[in-house]
């Protein structure tokens, strides 16, 4: 690898990717008056079965700090959008429950920030570089989650 390769593709993929979080997040919060980060919590939950997931699992889905995560759900909580309900296979756990009013919301603005997705960021990649992305991030993103499921510090219910 050239030596300068390396240092330059890190620094891309750093800055490049704080920038395009940045602008995702103010247009985020332009158009549909909502936060990347919670944006994010409403859409997990809508992808889990039953629109639940225990506290700590969804932390490790968003890569949130159990704390983090717990005021972002009473945030969320207390807007309506999600509830936190015992664990139904495990009473001293908690689940995060999207509710029907979070489940409207997301579904306000999903195509909002697909449209932002694809205007700032996929639109101007082809099927190789998407190839590319996919061969990177998707080994990444698993080894990086069962790593964090492994610390047993990091899971907080």
């Amino acid at each position: 690898m050239t030596s300068g390769l390396a240092p330059r593709a890190w620094r891309g993929y750093f800055e490049g990717s704080r920038l395009l979080e940045n602008e995702l997040e103010r247009r985020l919060k332009e158009s549909a008056d909502m936060d990347l980060g919670d944006f994010n919590v409403l859409l997990v939950l809508s992808e889990a079965e039953q629109g639940r997931m225990r506290m700590g699992d969804l932390a490790r889905a968003l890569a949130f700090a159990p704390g983090r995560l717990t005021y972002r759900v009473a945030a969320l909580e207390k807007a309506g959008l999600v509830s936190r309900e015992p664990c139904p296979a495990d009473r001293r756990g908690t689940d995060a429950v999207l509710t029907d009013a979070g489940r409207t919301r997301l579904r306000k603005a999903r195509p909002v920030h697909a449209r932002h997705v694809e205007e700032l960021f996929l639109g101007d990649l082809d099927r190789e570089a998407l190839e590319v992305l996919d061969r990177v991030f998707g080994p990444l993103r698993a080894r990086l989650l069962d790593g964090r499921a492994s610390d047993p510090g990091d899971a907080h219910d």
